[in-house]
């Protein structure tokens, strides 16, 4: 079975990172404004890639249903021509 895109794992530490980049943000907001000119690519590269994660999730578990799917229905196919056969034939 190969390996996924995005475990469970990497999903909550891009969460745990957002959530640092906000408090990071929050806290820039309050020293200087020109940090927050720093961090607000970053956090819209964040909110950008978290649409992409969630497309690519649903992505995956439709083609890992979909190749079930198509296993069960050969197997099934096959089995009814050695039936057929064998009801046939005798």
């Amino acid at each position: 079975m190969p390996k996924p895109l995005l475990t469970d794992e990497m999903i909550q530490q891009a969460a745990r990172e957002k959530e640092r980049l906000e408090r990071e943000i929050a806290q820039a907001r309050q020293d200087d404004t020109q940090l927050i000119k720093q961090f607000a690519p970053q956090k819209a590269k964040l909110e950008k890639n978290s649409v992409y994660k969630s497309r690519r999730i649903e992505s995956q578990k439709r083609e890992e249903r979909g190749k079930k799917i198509t296993k069960y229905i050969v197997i099934l196919v096959v089995l009814l021509i050695i039936i057929t056969v064998i009801v046939f034939k005798f």
